[in-house]
């Protein structure tokens, strides 16, 4: 697209000054929670400046900036960096040139990303150069000139303003996201909007426009409150209705005579009016009244029978923003269908939005959506989860209100209904946090008038309840750690019940060896619940986790279970289940790929895939509704509402958790497993007691002295946790021997530390108390030398 006609895009309205007020006003508020990439990318900046790049530090530059890519909320996905790396381990000279012209400001950005790719691409031909790397590679030398990228991120800030440009290759895609930023830039510098203004500042304006909820409904709601201050203005007075199409620009009353140019009634007077203002430079109300009489004579006298001037004229004011408010509108409407609690509830798929043009097409000074079951033929027969902001006929004033409202249809049914909203005068008191709170709070009342009458309304029958003992779950149990030491356990608890209660699904977060594996299963243990436990899988499919066909043993096509689905039903008789899902070190696997339309389910919807059950019908994954009598089939597969997943996650491999999208993670709350603060003798003698494991003098050192100086040790360069300290006890308390326990143990956890580290490390080692690795130096650095090429 072309820079002005961007420029027409971004700034046709106010839309633009009014989210960067609402961005700088977020800012200040808890919620926001961006701060880090400054100075992560402050510290590459500073590293690089008067650097000369050459092939002799290009592994070490690229290695900082793999140190330096967040652990969560990353910057590039980890795979690129790890690949960048190994091509500069490959081919050093090389990159130093490409990353030394990829730094020279006076060449053409597209040109040299698109060199760097190409000459990546001819040494591996499976290379992973994203658009992303390229972002933070090029941030990460200058924050001031270049944005940080994420193509979801970009496709979101382009649909907010309607702007519809297909994306192309990476280095089309950064150049062109470079632009938008650039002229984001200037228009900030312009207006004065922030003292001195940088690329990282027009980065976190477009992330936040797209990331933080709490931030793009707030200005969704100011820009239709302020359509519906000036659309009620205009309905207000005729006068001041034909003043304002008198000043309008001559493209857009072109655009609207051409419109109405050939048609009749209400139209032809569209029509008349555009032309005669463009013609004469303006029009009076009692020309206007000639207009209309005119078109009564051709067209019929009743043709006005519901049309005032305001209708009448509504499109000058509305076609001009009709495009925008209704994308700020379906933000509104796919935010509250998404709230975490409708969770599994099947909403009317055919969603009622009414923009400012209203259900009849006339026009008003309000706009409005309802959300309303799936089974229920229209919204005028069901209870409602309403939100609408302008003017009604209850107040003279514009308003915001949501909660639960009727249909009329229902109303004429019983009339003893009455509507639960909230009204809101001031937009500046809005806030989604609680539209959120008032929705759940409704939504039991919503159920329960929509739910059909068969069966009294009475929900599930004795009969039908054997079918969800095995479904539900006491989420207001204790949970009781019994098997593994932790420095503050209560909260560890309180986080892991508090979360798993709300809704959650969790991922224990820590160093290796912290016991999340075995954490995972005492929770589930806490609950009472089943659970199956895997090792995600770098090659994990859809065929893996939901299934495919798969041949009998006469050769004939079957549909075979993936290990997710079956967690949901019993093979024999089809019976639902709820078996929990340990997923250990989770970031190894593409998730979003691997969980395919079992992440759709997750969020609430319906999905029939193209595979055949044994009965002839199309598989089938829903979630759980709540109070949902389930007949057992061979087809359907059915998540349960007490369904969860518990993830683990090593510290240092958290970089790819970029691996999994924000709608996936944003399902999830992330919980830290260390370990202990302070590892002394009274903390080690605690887990040789849980370890059954005797405390005993090895090579004239103390078994726990011994252990405790080592971990502490080992911790200066890799954190690691207690499962491997273990391992080395046990070790050791046979065969006597630290070295090749460390060896067996605790090295392989030292990938990716520096070679000066390492070295570093076994100096430690050589100097301890522990005499046997100094006795077994040779033994040790042989290993080093072949493991890690020292």
């Amino acid at each position: 697209m072309k820079v002005e006609d961007l420029k027409n895009e971004l700034f046709k309205d106010n839309y633009m000054d009014m989210a960067i007020k609402e961005y700088l006003t977020f800012k200040n508020t808890d919620d926001y929670d961006e701060t880090y990439k400054k100075q992560a990318l402050l510290n590459i900046n500073n590293y690089l400046r008067d650097k000369k790049i050459t092939s002799e530090n290009i592994v070490d530059i690229v290695e900082y900036f793999q140190k330096e890519n967040p652990s969560s909320g990353s910057f590039v996905h980890w795979s690129n960096v790890s690949d960048l790396k190994d091509y500069a381990s490959a081919k050093p000279l090389e990159v130093a040139e490409l990353s030394n012209y990829l730094y020279e400001g006076s060449a053409d950005l597209k040109d040299r990303i698109t060199r760097f790719i190409n000459s990546g691409k001819n040494y591996n031909k499976s290379i992973r150069l994203g658009a992303p790397l390229f972002g933070y590679l090029l941030a990460g030398f200058d924050l001031e000139k270049y944005p940080l990228y994420k193509e979801s991120i970009y496709k979101d800030f382009l649909n907010t303003f309607g702007i519809k440009e297909t994306l192309g290759d990476i280095p089309t895609n950064y150049s062109n996201y470079y632009q938008l930023c650039s002229i984001l830039l200037d228009y900030f510098k312009k207006n004065g909007h922030m003292d001195n203004p940088n690329m990282l500042d027009i980065q976190d304006f477009v992330f936040c426009l797209s990331c933080y909820e709490e931030l793009y409904t707030k200005i969704a709601v100011k820009y239709l409150y302020e359509h519906a201050e000036k659309i009620n203005s205009l309905e207000l007075s005729d006068e001041k209705f034909v003043n304002y199409i008198n000043n309008l620009d001559k493209d857009f009353l072109n655009e609207i005579r051409t419109r109405y140019e050939r048609d009749d009634k209400v139209n032809f007077i569209r029509y008349k009016v555009a032309d005669e203002v463009l013609n004469d430079g303006s029009i009076s109300i009692n020309r206007l009244e000639e207009i209309k009489a005119e078109a009564q004579n051709r067209f019929g006298e009743n043709i006005l029978k519901q049309w005032n001037n305001f209708r009448i004229l509504f499109p000058f004011y509305y076609e001009k923003y009709k495009e925008k408010v209704n994308i700020e509108l379906e933000k509104l409407f796919t935010i509250v269908k998404n709230i975490d609690e409708f969770r599994g509830f099947e909403f009317k798929e055919n969603k009622f939005i009414s923009d400012f043009y209203g259900p009849n097409n006339y026009g008003n000074s309000r706009c409005w959506f309802v959300l309303y079951p799936k089974e229920k033929d229209s919204h005028k027969s069901s209870a409602q989860l309403y939100f609408g902001l302008g003017y009604t006929k209850e107040f003279d004033f514009n308003n915001i209100s949501f909660g639960l409202t009727f249909g009329d249809k229902l109303r004429k049914k019983d009339n003893s209904l009455e509507n639960n909203i909230v009204t809101i005068k001031d937009p500046n008191s809005f806030s989604f946090k609680n539209v959120r709170q008032k929705m759940v709070q409704v939504f039991y009342q919503f159920k329960e008038i929509n739910k059909p009458l068969e069966n009294g309304g009475n929900g599930v029958s004795p009969d039908d309840k054997k079918f969800y003992d095995n479904l539900e779950v006491d989420f207001n149990k204790n949970i009781e750690i019994r098997k593994l030491i932790f420095e503050n356990p209560d909260v560890l608890i309180r986080q892991i019940s508090t979360a798993l209660k709300s809704g959650k699904h969790i991922i224990l977060v820590g160093p290796p060896g912290t016991g999340k594996s075995k954490l995972a299963k005492e929770i589930c243990e806490n609950y009472d619940i089943d659970c199956k436990m895997v090792t995600a899988m770098s090659d994990w499919s859809t065929y893996d986790t939901i299934g495919g066909y798969k041949p009998d043993k006469d050769g004939a096509l079957f549909f075979d279970e993936g290990i997710f689905l079956q967690l949901f039903k019993n093979s024999e008789d089809y019976s639902p289940m709820n078996k929990w899902l340990i997923i250990d070190e989770i970031n190894r696997a593409d998730i979003d790929k691997a969980f395919g339309s079992l992440f759709s389910v997750l969020t609430g919807d319906k999905i029939t895939l193209h595979f055949k059950s044994k009965s002839g019908k199309n598989i089938v994954l829903r979630p759980e509704e709540k109070g949902e009598v389930i007949q057992p089939n061979d087809y359907e597969y059915i998540i349960p509402q007490d369904w969860r997943i518990i993830g683990t996650m090593n510290t240092f491999d958290k970089t790819s958790l970029y691996e999994m999208s924000y709608a996936f993670m944003r399902r999830f709350a992330f919980i830290p497993v260390g370990i202990p603060e302070n590892i002394d003798e009274k903390i080690m003698h605690q887990y040789l007691t849980v370890w059954g494991i005797e405390d005993k003098s090895i090579n004239d050192v103390d078994l726990r002295e011994g252990l405790v100086e080592i971990w502490n040790i080992i911790n200066k360069y890799r954190i690691v946790g207690p499962a491997i300290i273990e391992d080395i006890d046990r070790y050791v308390s046979i065969q006597g021997d630290y070295t090749s326990a460390l060896i067996l143990y605790v090295l392989p956890q030292f990938e990716g530390i520096m070679p000066n580290d390492i070295l570093k490390f076994t100096q430690e080692l050589y100097n301890s108390s522990i005499k046997n690795f100094s006795q077994k130096k040779t033994l040790l650095d042989t290993f080093i030398k072949d493991f890690f090429r020292i």
